[in-house]
């Protein structure tokens, strides 16, 4: 999966909370308690409005000490967890022709 060509949303269905700068959450659907670390939260919050791969790729490589392929492959992994999970869809953008 290219980082420019997909979008993520969010879905609904998940109650949450933060505790020490960490999420925690319920999906209200499958009844699923989810616990993310600081660099979940942190992509959780940016996905507030929808965002593509590579811009949450970039802010994320200028927030932590992190190079670019590590942080996306990395970045993409849990995209794609959160997609199986129903909490995310990851959307293909259409390049202008």
């Amino acid at each position: 999966m290219p980082a420019d060509d997909y979008l993520v949303r969010r879905r609904s269905g998940l109650l949450e909370t933060e505790i020490d700068g960490e999420l925690v959450g319920l999906h209200v659907e499958n009844g699923t308690c989810y616990g993310f670390n600081a660099t979940a939260t942190r992509i959780w919050s940016m996905i507030e409005t929808p965002q593509r791969v590579s811009a949450l790729r970039d802010a994320l490589v200028a927030d932590f000490d992190v190079d670019p392929a590590t942080c996306e492959a990395q970045l993409i992994e849990l995209l794609r967890d959160l997609e199986a999970d129903g909490l995310i869809e990851l959307q293909p953008v259409a390049e202008p022709a």
